[in-house]
């Protein structure tokens, strides 16, 4: 057998230019750089991708041919490579300007020429999906971008084992203590630290001052805690600090939570980030057992909560909202409530929380259904969430319920909640304005609860306005909320709308109420909630008078 070595020179160089021809099959532009990072030998696009022929590029150092944003990282990379042998492919920009050209770095060293040699390969549109912007100090994702790439990572299944927390203790005093370019630059090296250890040099984030996360690679070696502190110090002294000017604190996070879907256990991952970020000034061992606390305590309330759902596991109780004049039961608002005593506050916020309300309100939706179908005298309001009307899913899931019941429209009515702020005002107000052409009234609720309810009044074209009760009880001694509250039931007037009163207690409240032109009330005072039968009981023309002392 004849071994390559003893070739002749003609074998050696086609061998040199097969492997030359089959990297650049998979790359756009091949470099080649020495141990100070100089350009030896470059192969490919150059002009294309760096506006230079490769004769012009040999000599320069490696580092101006990228974003000087980038610089910092790609330095790392390469220090990496030589530490390691080769690095993941990780994404970073070439050139400056307006649009910087985004590229995938490859990396490889080799011991015998000590050289290092490199692979660029332009991202294409189709690539170029990953959460966005970055941090321009840091280069580091935002928390909310961050959970996205998070969860997208674990859905198509190229999420590691676990995930990196880290906290830097200190490191938001020691760059109040620098002038801002020096503070600049310490920002810079520590998102370049964490962007080197991160899968695809992307997967990093700051998730607070001192607070930050990355995903490591799904495979291959990853940084000790004792390597990264080493990093942390020489950054801190780099910058003119002392190696102790900030403490890092470093723990992982298992991302394998037993049998959850992928989607359950990105919201509980969600939860667990928040507080993380939320964390204070926690020992490495009370924040890492917090937090392992906080994602098993998030699983167990998303099975709950799950489980609820999907067992219909609720009681729904109705209380009247009466006509203040006629005391005549106007319609019933459905509340829910659990057998083992659980707030529906809690659960409806932990709903939301995890991106469960949706099913929560379909399933509180079919409830009020089937009672409207067994009781022809009734006319039931239940609550939606903004989280709920928000979501295309559950927009397109409600019509399809709906549509057989298009018998019982106008004995169903919808409550807009504000637990869940609505940021696609555009959209949701299309969907409301469907339910109303449908023959199904809507009610926004909470008024003067928060400031999104003034923001809902005016984009939203809705048959019922109703007050908060705390806002409304503060217009017994205050003067001014009783102007206020009269100008919105004038403004509501105009709007065709009417006003309801919520928390009303005695007659006085009543009274005051009629006084500010509110025309419906609900209260204990008017009745508390109680479940009804399914069959219809003793009615007058199918409404019920005055007071009932068995509500009470």
């Amino acid at each position: 057998m004849t071994s390559v070595t003893h070739g002749s020179g003609e074998d050696l160089k086609g061998q040199r230019d097969s492997y030359i021809a089959f990297s650049l099959a998979a790359a756009d532009l091949l470099i080649e750089i020495d141990e100070t990072h100089s350009i030896v030998r470059v192969v490919g696009a150059s002009q294309t991708l760096l506006n230079a022929a490769p004769a012009k590029l040999t000599g320069r150092d490696i580092l101006s041919i990228f974003n000087s944003a980038d610089s910092s990282f790609a330095r790392r990379l390469l220090q990496k490579a030589q530490t390691d042998g080769r690095i993941e492919p990780c994404s970073l920009r070439l050139g400056e300007g307006g649009k910087p050209l985004l590229v995938n770095l490859g990396a490889c060293w080799l011991p015998n020429t000590r050289h290092t040699y490199l692979s660029l390969t332009v991202l294409s549109k189709a690539v170029l999906t990953a959460p966005g912007p970055r941090d321009a100090t840091t280069g580091l994702l935002g928390s909310e971008d961050y959970k996205s790439l998070t969860k997208k990572a674990i859905a198509d299944g190229s999420a590691p084992r676990e995930m990196k927390m880290v906290r830097l203790n200190g490191l938001s005093r020691a760059v109040r203590g620098l002038p801002k370019e020096q503070a600049d630059m310490l920002l810079g090296e520590v998102g370049a630290v964490l962007r080197a250890q991160s899968m695809g040099g992307s997967s990093a984030a700051r998730l607070s001052d001192e607070e930050f996360s990355y995903l490591p690679p799904a495979k291959g070696d990853t940084a000790t805690p004792e390597s990264l502190k080493k990093d942390f110090k020489a950054v801190a002294v780099a910058a003119g600090l002392t190696d102790m000017s900030f403490t890092p604190t470093i723990m992982s996070l298992e991302l394998s939570t037993g049998n959850l879907d992928q989607d359950s256990v990105a919201k509980a991952l969600s939860y667990a980030l928040m507080t993380f970020s939320n964390g204070g000034a926690a020992s490495l061992t009370t924040l890492e057992q917090g937090l392992k606390a906080a994602m098993a305590e998030t699983i167990g309330h998303f099975d709950q909560i799950r489980n609820l759902i999907d067992r219909c596991d609720f009681t729904l109780f109705y209380q009247p909202v009466v006509d203040l004049k006629s005391r005549d039961v106007h319609h019933y608002e459905a509340l829910t409530r659990f057998s083992d005593g659980k707030s529906p506050y809690e659960v409806i916020r932990m709903s939301e929380e995890l991106g469960l309300v949706q099913d929560f309100d379909l399933a509180v939706c079919q409830k009020a259904l089937d009672m409207l179908q067994a009781r022809t005298d009734l006319t039931i309001a239940v609550n939606l969430s903004g989280g709920s009307v928000e979501n295309e899913s559950f927009r397109e899931k409600l019509r399809v319920l709906l549509m057989p019941h298009r018998d019982i429209d106008g004995r169903l009515m919808f409550e807009l909640t504000e637990s869940s702020e609505i940021k696609d005002m555009e959209t949701a107000g299309a969907f409301l304005r469907w339910l109303r052409r449908t023959g199904f009234q809507v009610c926004l609720d909470d008024f003067g609860a928060g400031a999104s309810a003034y923001s809902y009044l005016r984009q939203f074209d809705v048959d019922y306005v109703k007050i908060d009760g705390p806002f409304l009880k503060e217009a017994r001694d205050n003067p001014r909320q009783r102007a206020l509250i009269r100008s919105v039931a004038v403004l509501c007037k105009e709007l065709k709308s009417e006003v309801v009163a919520e928390m009303i207690e005695d007659e006085s409240m009543v009274e005051l109420c009629v006084d500010m032109g509110i025309a419906y009330g609900q209260g204990y005072y008017l009745g508390k909630p109680k479940p009804l039968m399914m069959t219809s009981p003793e009615m007058s023309n199918g409404r019920r008078k005055g007071f009932v002392e068995s509500w009470g």
